[in-house]
């Protein structure tokens, strides 16, 4: 049996477990990648906690991530809430509300920056041939709106992704609770609250946790489209990390950004996790 796993074993301990702890030594280094690395202990991390812009792009993730659970999830459980019907159609507005997933998310960035553009973009050009030229806006280059644009553009792209995974839970919900309710008087408000949403507990506990470490991770969006700014605006951990590694050529304090991140995500995972077994426990 130890042969079987051997090779799997050697793999993760290659790829996975070597990287971890390659990371983590370089992390109490300062090293451009080129030269040696020379240890400096706490150093890298202590920068990083007095480093403004790092500490401010945990709290633009953190915003960005509230924006994905009303753009994404919540929209998403709308959506599919919506089109659960074998009506004629339907699985046309399923296929086509679910096509962005399909496009990468660099493309979306770039598509949606064109869209975007002050001058010569979709949004203002609309506006303004409406009469409302007073609302068309510098979406991308100003402080205020360029997150609340990054969000909704990650709600068009992810929506669809979470609305395939609820509309596979709703199908297994059995269709005569709904004829009971509805025999009692029961309206779709009333069923939507009382049976959907509780039958859908799990499948929300796990878009929610996506959508958390997928907000943690989030890199391309912000990359394409703002790449952090206007004025560090929508800078997250990511592209700050990016930035300090490759661009700045400290690869070191890199590093020690991105061990600082993992054990974030790591941390925020096992408290949501522990929340949610507690949660179900109370329930049942």
């Amino acid at each position: 049996m130890l042969w079987f796993v051997a090779p799997a074993m050697v793999l993760f301990g290659l790829f996975v477990l070597w990287p971890m702890a390659s990371a983590f030594y370089y992390a109490f280094t300062k090293w451009d990648g080129f030269t040696a690395p020379v240890w400096v202990g706490l150093a890298n991390f202590q920068r990083a906690f007095a480093d403004s812009v790092h500490l401010m792009s945990y709290v633009h993730v953190v915003l960005y991530i509230l924006g994905t659970f009303v753009f994404e999830v919540s929209f998403g459980l709308v959506v599919a809430v919506l089109l659960n019907s074998d009506r004629r159609g339907f699985e046309f507005l399923r296929g086509l509300f679910f096509s962005p997933v399909v496009l990468s998310m660099s493309a979306a960035g770039v598509l949606w920056a064109f869209v975007l553009d002050y001058r010569s973009g979709l949004v203002n050009a609309l506006l303004k041939a409406m009469g409302a030229g007073d609302l068309a806006q510098p979406w991308l280059s100003q402080p205020t709106t360029a997150l609340i644009a990054i969000t909704i553009v990650s709600g068009w792209k992810y929506s669809g992704f979470y609305m395939v995974i609820f509309f596979a839970a709703l199908r297994r919900i059995p269709r005569n609770i709904y004829e009971a309710a509805r025999l009692d008087g029961a309206g779709p408000v009333r069923m939507f609250f009382s049976i959907t949403l509780p039958l859908l507990r799990q499948n929300i506990m796990v878009a929610i946790l996506l959508a958390v470490t997928g907000g943690f991770a989030g890199f391309d969006l912000f990359f394409t489209m703002t790449n952090g700014g206007p004025f560090s605006a929508t800078e997250v951990p990511a592209t700050w990390i990016m930035k300090q590694a490759f661009d700045q050529n400290q690869l070191s304090y890199g590093i020690a950004l991105t061990v600082i991140l993992t054990i974030v995500v790591m941390v925020v995972s096992i408290v949501y996790l522990r929340f949610s077994e507690r949660v179900g426990v109370a329930r049942y």
